[in-house]
Protein backbone atom coordinates (compact mmCIF):
# COMPACT_ATOMS: atom_id res chain seq x y z
CA UNK A 1 0.00 0.00 0.00
CA UNK A 2 1.35 3.40 -0.97
CA UNK A 3 0.34 6.55 0.89
CA UNK A 4 0.18 10.13 -0.30
CA UNK A 5 -0.63 12.92 2.14
CA UNK A 6 -2.02 15.98 0.48
CA UNK A 7 -2.86 19.15 2.34
CA UNK A 8 -4.43 22.12 0.62
CA UNK A 9 -4.88 25.65 1.98
CA UNK A 10 -8.31 25.06 3.54
CA UNK A 11 -6.96 22.92 6.39
CA UNK A 12 -8.35 19.78 4.76
CA UNK A 13 -5.93 16.90 5.02
CA UNK A 14 -6.35 14.18 2.41
CA UNK A 15 -4.65 10.86 3.04
CA UNK A 16 -4.59 8.78 -0.16
CA UNK A 17 -3.76 5.10 -0.07
CA UNK A 18 -3.15 3.04 -3.21
CA UNK A 19 -3.53 -0.73 -3.38
CA UNK A 20 -2.63 -2.52 -6.58
CA UNK A 21 -2.06 0.84 -8.26
CA UNK A 22 0.87 3.14 -8.77
CA UNK A 23 0.25 6.67 -7.50
CA UNK A 24 -0.56 9.16 -10.25
CA UNK A 25 -0.97 12.92 -10.05
CA UNK A 26 -4.18 12.79 -12.07
CA UNK A 27 -5.88 10.55 -9.50
CA UNK A 28 -4.74 12.79 -6.67
CA UNK A 29 -6.08 15.89 -8.49
CA UNK A 30 -9.36 14.11 -9.18
CA UNK A 31 -9.77 13.27 -5.48
CA UNK A 32 -8.81 16.81 -4.40
CA UNK A 33 -11.35 18.33 -6.78
CA UNK A 34 -14.15 16.11 -5.55
CA UNK A 35 -13.29 16.82 -1.89
CA UNK A 36 -13.42 20.58 -2.54
CA UNK A 37 -16.98 20.15 -3.80
CA UNK A 38 -17.99 18.40 -0.58
CA UNK A 39 -16.47 21.02 1.74
CA UNK A 40 -19.49 23.29 1.29
CA UNK A 41 -21.77 20.72 2.93
CA UNK A 42 -19.77 20.06 6.11
CA UNK A 43 -16.62 21.10 7.93
CA UNK A 44 -14.35 18.27 6.79
CA UNK A 45 -11.26 17.99 8.99
CA UNK A 46 -9.58 15.12 7.16
CA UNK A 47 -10.28 12.52 4.51
CA UNK A 48 -8.86 9.00 4.21
CA UNK A 49 -9.36 7.60 0.74
CA UNK A 50 -8.23 4.23 -0.56
CA UNK A 51 -7.99 3.61 -4.29
CA UNK A 52 -7.72 -0.10 -5.03
CA UNK A 53 -7.39 -2.29 -8.12
CA UNK A 54 -8.08 -6.02 -7.72
CA UNK A 55 -7.34 -7.83 -10.95
CA UNK A 56 -9.00 -11.11 -9.94
CA UNK A 57 -12.35 -9.54 -8.99
CA UNK A 58 -14.82 -7.84 -11.33
CA UNK A 59 -15.54 -4.95 -11.21
CA UNK A 60 -11.89 -4.45 -10.39
CA UNK A 61 -11.74 -0.92 -8.99
CA UNK A 62 -12.77 -0.13 -5.43
CA UNK A 63 -12.77 3.21 -3.63
CA UNK A 64 -13.26 3.54 0.11
CA UNK A 65 -13.54 6.93 1.85
CA UNK A 66 -13.82 8.10 5.45
CA UNK A 67 -14.42 11.78 6.16
CA UNK A 68 -13.65 13.06 9.64
CA UNK A 69 -16.05 15.84 10.62
CA UNK A 70 -17.30 17.26 13.91
CA UNK A 71 -19.74 14.57 14.99
CA UNK A 72 -19.96 11.09 13.48
CA UNK A 73 -17.67 10.43 10.52
CA UNK A 74 -18.98 9.73 7.03
CA UNK A 75 -18.08 6.43 5.31
CA UNK A 76 -18.65 5.26 1.75
CA UNK A 77 -17.42 2.44 -0.48
CA UNK A 78 -18.03 1.66 -4.15
CA UNK A 79 -16.85 -0.68 -6.90
CA UNK A 80 -16.89 -0.16 -10.64
CA UNK A 81 -15.07 -1.00 -13.85
CA UNK A 82 -13.13 2.29 -13.85
CA UNK A 83 -11.51 4.18 -11.01
CA UNK A 84 -13.27 7.41 -11.95
CA UNK A 85 -16.72 5.77 -11.87
CA UNK A 86 -16.05 4.18 -8.47
CA UNK A 87 -14.83 7.53 -7.09
CA UNK A 88 -17.92 9.35 -8.40
CA UNK A 89 -20.17 6.74 -6.75
CA UNK A 90 -18.39 7.28 -3.43
CA UNK A 91 -18.61 11.08 -3.71
CA UNK A 92 -22.32 10.86 -4.56
CA UNK A 93 -22.93 8.58 -1.56
CA UNK A 94 -21.04 10.96 0.76
CA UNK A 95 -22.93 13.96 -0.63
CA UNK A 96 -26.27 12.23 0.04
CA UNK A 97 -25.21 11.36 3.61
CA UNK A 98 -24.06 14.91 4.30
CA UNK A 99 -27.20 16.47 2.84
CA UNK A 100 -29.40 14.07 4.79
CA UNK A 101 -27.69 14.96 8.09
CA UNK A 102 -27.93 18.66 7.31
CA UNK A 103 -31.66 18.33 6.49
CA UNK A 104 -32.31 16.42 9.73
CA UNK A 105 -30.56 19.15 11.74
CA UNK A 106 -32.60 21.87 10.04
CA UNK A 107 -35.81 19.93 10.60
CA UNK A 108 -34.99 19.51 14.30
CA UNK A 109 -34.40 23.24 14.67
CA UNK A 110 -37.63 24.00 12.83
CA UNK A 111 -39.65 21.61 15.02
CA UNK A 112 -38.16 22.88 18.27
CA UNK A 113 -39.00 26.49 17.37
CA UNK A 114 -42.59 25.48 16.51
CA UNK A 115 -42.94 23.83 19.91
CA UNK A 116 -41.70 26.96 21.64
CA UNK A 117 -38.49 25.38 22.82
CA UNK A 118 -35.77 27.85 23.53
CA UNK A 119 -32.13 26.99 23.00
CA UNK A 120 -30.91 25.00 25.98
CA UNK A 121 -34.38 24.35 27.45
CA UNK A 122 -35.88 20.91 27.31
CA UNK A 123 -39.58 20.15 27.12
CA UNK A 124 -39.39 18.90 30.73
CA UNK A 125 -38.12 22.29 31.95
CA UNK A 126 -40.75 24.16 29.94
CA UNK A 127 -43.54 22.01 31.41
CA UNK A 128 -42.27 22.74 34.92
CA UNK A 129 -42.20 26.49 34.21
CA UNK A 130 -45.72 26.37 32.77
CA UNK A 131 -46.98 24.50 35.81
CA UNK A 132 -45.35 27.00 38.18
CA UNK A 133 -46.71 30.04 36.31
CA UNK A 134 -50.21 28.70 35.92
CA UNK A 135 -49.94 27.82 32.23
CA UNK A 136 -48.23 30.97 30.97
CA UNK A 137 -45.38 30.54 28.54
CA UNK A 138 -41.86 31.37 29.79
CA UNK A 139 -41.74 34.53 27.63
CA UNK A 140 -45.07 35.87 28.99
CA UNK A 141 -44.21 35.06 32.61
CA UNK A 142 -41.03 37.11 32.34
CA UNK A 143 -42.96 40.18 31.18
CA UNK A 144 -45.78 39.84 33.77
Amino acid sequence: MKLNDVSNGNELKINLAYRGLNPRKIWRRLVEGQMRKLQGLAAILSARITLEHQREIQPGFRVFATLEVPGPAYHAEARDYTLQAALLKVIDNLRRQMQSRKNRQLERRKNSSKLGLLHGRSQFVLNAVRAATGGLSPQRSASV
